[in-house]
């Protein structure tokens, strides 16, 4: 665990480091206007060093440049929390370039972004990042594009920030369309997650053959112990869900941190233990290969967007003026808290969103 002395103290150094500039207002793109000039292998580099759902809901983005700019270079930033999902933007990028948070890397690295020379930059964040304001700074790309949010001199050009209690986070992402002449409104925003043939094929030999007239893939943790729903609720959940829903097959999926939970969750309820793998792709996998999700993971709420997977998602919502990241454009129940912690949310109330989605989706007859 990270010392918080020394925490507080890098923090507080990245705030004097970024008083040192105070750059000019930046333009301020309202509507699709072609802003910035795109020629054939213009390099353009997109900053997104954050956690793994990030990745996942800006995939729109990235795939409707690539198409509009078929001839332009793009790159991505990724960080060590989402190198694993690389996979996911590889078809829309030339090149994935990882961040690390250690000085001899950082130097490298900008040392080779210099050498690559992107005259582009856009930073996928859509709330101030004090990471994406120093690479800004540092790479001083003629363009620098971003959501208006606090941080505005470090970008040359920054678009609205939609009301964060109205407007879903692909959304409000999709508006770093607009320098580009892309109006995001007349745009298909839908997620995706590729898998090859050999993915699937390597999936079904570790799941074996179905058993039930359909899988529920139950994620019983996220990256943090925060949204952990608690052992007990998923062994209540999990036999509620048995009993009244006997067509489905239970499918219990855990990240390493939680893999002795779900031994003993897997143990109690006779629900199947899905192999904990090591990597986000082998996972999505698997993941793929279930007809329902269950989870109060966001990297697998939007997993199950991409898929239009049928989805449960648990979410402590104590913010009302940020709207939670629901799946996008995909059927889902969300079962919420407005106080922390997530263990508030009643097993009850779960079950029956559970019952109600499989029900709206064709999945079951009427529970028992």
């Amino acid at each position: 665990m990270a010392d918080p002395l020394l925490k507080r103290a890098e923090l507080w150094l990245r705030r004097q480091l970024l008083r040192r500039w105070d750059g000019s207002a930046p333009c301020s793109i309202t509507t699709p206007e072609l802003s910035v000039a795109v020629g054939e292998g213009t390099r353009i580099l997109f900053l997104r060093q954050d956690r793994i759902g990030d990745v996942l809901v800006s995939i729109p983005v990235l795939r409707i440049l690539r198409s509009t700019f078929p001839n332009a270079e793009l790159g991505i930033l990724l960080g060590s929390n989402n190198w694993g999902a690389r996979h996911a933007v590889e078809p829309y990028v030339n090149r994935c370039w990882r961040y690390d948070k250690h000085p001899l890397a950082v130097a490298r690295l900008l040392r080779r972004l210099h050498q690559y020379g992107y005259s582009i930059v856009v930073d996928l964040m859509d709330n101030p990042s004090v990471t994406s304001t120093l690479l800004l700074q540092l790479l001083n790309a003629p363009i620098r594009i971003g959501i208006a949010k606090g941080n505005d001199r470090a970008y040359t050009h920054v678009v609205p920030l939609l009301d964060t209690s109205r407007y879903h986070i692909v959304e409000r992402i999709a508006q770093l369309l607009l320098p580009f002449g892309i109006d995001p409104m007349q745009q298909d925003l839908h997620l995706e997650y590729p898998l090859s043939a050999s993915d699937r094929g390597w999936a079904r030999s570790v799941l074996g053959e179905r058993r039930r007239a359909y899988r529920v893939g139950t994620v019983i943790a996220a990256s943090h112990p925060s949204k952990y729903w608690g052992t007990e609720r998923w062994l209540c959940f999990l036999r509620m869900l048995q009993e009244r829903h006997p067509e489905a097959e239970v499918l219990l999926f855990a990240s390493p941190a939680y893999e002795r939970e779900q031994r003993a969750i897997a143990q109690a309820t006779g629900a199947r233990r899905v192999p904990v793998v090591p990597s986000f792709h082998q996972f999505a996998a698997l993941l793929e290969q279930c007809d329902v999700i269950v989870t109060p993971d966001t990297a697998a709420v939007h997993l199950a967007a991409a898929w239009q997977r049928p989805c449960v998602a648990l979410y402590v919502w104590d913010r009302p003026e940020l709207l939670p990241w629901f799946p996008y454009g995909s059927p889902y129940e969300a079962v919420f808290t407005r106080t922390s912690p997530l263990e508030r949310i009643p097993v009850e109330e779960v079950i029956t969103a559970f019952s109600r989605l499989v029900q709206r989706v064709g999945l079951s007859s009427s529970p028992r």
